[in-house]
């Protein structure tokens, strides 16, 4: 039994050289290539909300309340990394990271969300482009662990509309649905704006349209409303409620297809303290395709 035992180590020893060597080969002829094939399916883009100063006292920007939106001016940045699965549909990563820019910097990161990204919709001149998402409970961000976010399945994305040479129609659609364990949990913010923890959504419907005229292919002129209707935790389930509509106006750039800005002056005309600059702030949306 030795003797057998001793010729197979032999044989081992002997040929393991020549495997190992065919393996090498291997990897070298097909590694390379079907690392690029895999990452050619992979795409990344990104759209952020920079939320600007006051136009009043140049401090963080101001809600109808004349409250402030944050404790700073706040960039969100959505980036999504998309691993394509179809001609159609990615199945999308989208990683959440807020900037707080105060006496001090602070950033929070607002979690991870799952789901299937792509041209969800699409006619001869209009599309609907973005993801069915929802926050992944292990890996919730500060303001979602803060609100006890179990479950929020939802949709973030973008109709265009082109209906003329010069005119189109932009409109972000984000509805959603929230799950909470604590319905009266919220982040510290959320009083500091002048909300009450009863206010905390249940379901969000939420539609932000946009008129757009094209100076040219660079530089164009934008306005538009953000509407949103929210079912609060403290509400009867069919009670729905107008959210404070923002008002935004400015112009817009569209530099490469990796950016695209639309700056805005943003107000509550009709809500709140109204049409005045103790509720006026900048902001700012920058969006883009990084590959």
């Amino acid at each position: 039994m030795k003797l057998v035992s001793a010729i197979f180590l032999l044989h081992f020893l002997v040929f393991l050289p020549n495997v190992f060597g065919q393996v090498q080969e291997l990897e070298k002829n097909l590694s390379p290539s079907l690392f690029y094939k895999q990452m050619e399916k992979v795409g990344v883009n990104y759209f952020s909300f920079w939320e600007g100063p006051s136009i009043e006292d140049g401090q963080t920007g101001r809600n109808e309340l004349s409250r402030p939106l944050d404790s700073g001016l706040s960039l969100f940045n959505l980036v999504s990394i998309t691993y394509k699965l179809t001609d159609r549909y990615n199945l999308d990563l989208q990683n959440r990271l807020e900037w707080i820019h105060t006496q001090e910097q602070e950033w929070r990161f607002q979690g991870l969300r799952a789901g299937i990204s792509g041209k969800l919709l699409s006619g001869n001149d209009w599309s609907l482009k973005g993801a069915v998402n929802t926050d992944i409970p292990e890996l919730n961000g500060r303001d979602a662990r803060a609100r006890t976010v179990f479950f929020n399945p939802g949709i973030f994305a973008g109709l265009t509309w082109n209906f003329h040479p010069k005119w189109s129609l932009y409109t972000i659609m984000a509805p959603r649905l929230f799950i909470y364990q604590n319905d009266q949990a919220v982040e510290p913010e959320w009083t500091l704006s002048g909300r009450s923890p009863g206010e905390k959504p249940r379901a969000i419907i939420q539609a932000a349209p946009t008129i757009n005229y094209a100076f040219n292919d660079k530089v164009g002129l934008r306005s538009g409303l953000d509407f949103q209707f929210r079912q609060f935790v403290q509400s009867d389930p069919t009670f729905l409620k107008r959210w404070p509509t923002a008002w935004t106006i400015g112009p817009t750039f569209s530099i490469a297809k990796s950016l695209n800005i639309y700056t805005f002056v943003q107000a509550w005309p009709f809500d709140g303290n109204g049409l005045t600059t103790e509720t006026a702030s900048l902001g700012m949306w920058i969006s883009g395709v990084i590959f």
